[in-house]
């Protein structure tokens, strides 16, 4: 674990998602920039457009269509937005804003499930070796911090999928140790 700078509050604070309250609200900021994703997942964002795309909204197919879902330049992407508020990939579906990716993957059309950095959140990864992990706290996941309190779920519990996904299976069980040995 010496490799990598790990924020402590990812063991600490209390974090369980709360979409009936939030709304998808982290798929919507508005002036946030589009969520960063890395070089690796242009090509697989590209194969997986249209299996997206089925559940766009015509606005969204439209921005696509016209301006592309990449923003930045190699090594530093992020995804484009709607309006400069909502991600080119999110739709609506029973008033809440839902991932057309994370919909294609539980319905079986991709194994694409989303890319990282939304999968991680509220963790944030950065440094030239994707080393530096930290818990970015924002104002739209008040209700996640409730509910987190209330479950006794903290955000690397939370995240333990998604830190596997990044990380590996033996790094997320050291990382478990630590917070087990710190519990």
């Amino acid at each position: 674990m010496e490799k990598y700078i790990i924020d402590d509050r990812i063991f600490s604070v209390k974090f369980a998602c709360d979409l009936g309250k939030c709304k998808g609200a982290c798929c919507t900021l508005s002036g946030a920039g589009g969520a960063p994703i890395l070089n690796e997942e242009v090509a697989e964002i590209n194969g997986n457009l249209k299996v997206a795309e089925k559940y766009l909204s015509e606005k969204h197919k439209e921005v696509l269509e016209n301006e592309g879902f990449l923003l930045g330049r190699e090594n530093d992407y992020s995804i484009n937005s709607v309006d400069d508020k909502d991600c080119v990939f999110s739709f609506i579906e029973s008033g809440i804003v839902k991932c057309s990716f994370q919909k294609a993957f539980y319905n079986g059309d991709t194994t694409f499930r989303k890319p990282i950095s939304c999968h991680l959140f509220p963790i944030r990864i950065s440094g030239n070796k994707r080393n530096i992990i930290r818990y970015e706290e924002i104002y739209e996941c008040e209700d996640a911090l409730i509910r987190g309190e209330k479950e006794d779920v903290t955000v690397f519990e939370f995240a333990m999928q998604s830190l596997k996904r990044e990380y590996g299976e033996n790094f997320y069980n050291e990382l478990k140790q630590k917070f087990l040995k710190n519990r």
